[in-house]
């Protein structure tokens, strides 16, 4: 069964952080650059015949002298006195690197300094037009990267119940986010969050209940952010059931492998069913949530355009009757229900069998959750069925996999690419900032 967007996936789940490092490397080498220019100015001036009035440097090496240099960040130059003879251009280099070279310790000593003395509290305190996520998910980090390319500035709080939880140093480093431990179930991290100062929350942790129970919470305590709080659901039989209800008035509801299944049905499958003369046999290889949401989407808008749907996966039947007591089947197609592994061969041979796979083209869609076993099992049926259209699942894009795919004619897509594409842009672009309540207090008086 494929797993939810947890928030703590499986290590090997994302690719390595290159961007990060990219960044920590950019913030090093303009540091370096920086004191490797400030030790040529003051090496310059003491090369060129500067003299200072403390010491008698005629005839001393160019170690030595560059040792006096590296000294000015540490002194600067009051060990030495200060420069007394020499050439006019000698002295002002000399000049430039007494001011220069503790002004580059200072600002790093007190930039460190700032960062070890900071308390949570304070940042909070100056923070207005913040976005609120609740969750350090793979789907956090999605619409984390979605509003960094929109907003790059916007400030952001992250609040995790899990300490331990890995993401956390990408939210904090990478996308610059303020990380605020506790549940945000909870009054009294609820108090920490200034959400009546807020521009939008957004609840994403892996427990649907734990989303719907904070954004009621949510709303309780900050009324104002009524329309602006963006709650994940996972089940889409429990979105379904939630939108036909009032209970959570005030929140938009939605579900990221709905996005992703949508796009599949609407730009890949519609097209595909349209240029067949008959109604296509459709195999989901792979029933858990995505599997679940691509046949939704499928029955809402391939109308009578495929024949025949297969589900199969190692635990069918009981996801399939989940399905149709939380969804629904519809009239209009047959259905077969395989309790057995995509990844035996034996089951597709079995498949060939009653289906003629080789002659009708069919549609095989193979979405577990195991991104490395969708791409060997769909290679495997290309090879196979070289007439069938396959689609293969990933979460991530991969440039190797996308590469291998195509040439053995895989639609290979990247559920989280087009998670972050659906996201709407409303959700990153910033609103008017709200008063504060003080303020509005005061106004009032002053105006009666």
């Amino acid at each position: 069964m494929e797993p939810p967007i947890d928030p703590v996936p499986p290590a090997n789940a994302d690719p390595p952080p290159s961007a990060q490092l990219a960044k920590l490397a950019r913030s090093i080498t303009w540091r370096l650059v920086v004191f490797f220019t400030v030790l040529a100015i003051g090496f310059t001036g003491l090369m060129l015949g500067a003299g200072v009035s403390e010491r008698e440097l005629a005839g001393t090496s160019a170690g030595v002298r560059l040792y006096y240099a590296l000294g000015l960040f540490v002194m600067g130059g009051m060990d030495l006195g200060t420069p007394s003879a020499g050439p006019a251009l000698a002295r002002g280099l000399l000049w430039s690197a007494y001011f220069l070279a503790p002004s580059v310790t200072a600002g790093a000593l007190l930039e460190a300094l700032f960062r070890l003395m900071a308390p949570l509290a304070l940042r909070i305190r100056r923070l207005r037009d913040h976005t609120v996520v609740a969750g350090c998910s793979r789907l956090a980090s999605l619409y984390l990267l979605r509003l960094r390319q929109l907003d790059p500035r916007a400030p952001v709080l992250v609040v995790e119940v899990n300490a331990n939880n890995p993401r956390l140093s990408e939210a904090r480093d990478h996308f610059r986010a303020t990380i605020v431990h506790g549940d945000i179930r909870s009054r009294a991290c609820l108090m920490q969050l200034k959400l009546h100062m807020a521009r939008r929350v957004l609840l994403l942790t892996g427990d649907d209940f734990a989303n719907l129970d904070a954004a009621a919470r949510v709303l309780e305590h900050a009324p104002e952010l009524a329309g602006r709080v963006e709650v994940h659901i996972s089940d889409i039989g429990l979105l379904r059931t939630i939108r036909e209800t009032r209970a959570t008035e005030g929140c938009e509801f939605f579900n990221g492998h709905q996005i992703a299944a949508e796009h599949l049905v609407r730009e890949h499958l519609i097209a595909r069913f349209h240029s067949t003369p008959r109604r296509d046999l459709v195999i989901l290889a792979g029933f858990g949530r995505f599997g679940q949401t691509v046949l939704d989407q499928l029955q809402q808008h391939g109308g009578e355009s495929f024949g025949e749907v297969v589900i199969l996966d190692l635990d069918a039947t009981r996801l399939s009757l989940g399905f149709a007591d939380e969804v629904g089947f519809r009239d209009g197609y047959a259905r077969e229900i395989v309790d057995d592994d995509l990844s035996d061969p034996r089951v597709w041979h079995r498949l060939e069998a009653s289906h003629s796979l080789s002659t009708c083209e069919p549609v095989l869609i193979i979405g577990s959750g195991d991104d490395s076993q969708n791409l060997r099992v769909a290679l495997r049926l290309a090879n196979r069925y070289p007439d069938a259209y396959i689609v293969a699942r990933s979460f991530h894009r991969s440039p190797f996999a996308e590469n291998l795919a195509r040439q053995a004619g895989i639609k290979l897509f990247a559920v989280a690419e087009l998670i972050t594409g659906g996201i709407p842009q409303s959700w990153c672009s910033g609103a008017q900032r709200p008063v504060p309540r003080l303020r509005r207090s005061w106004r009032r008086r002053r105006a009666g």
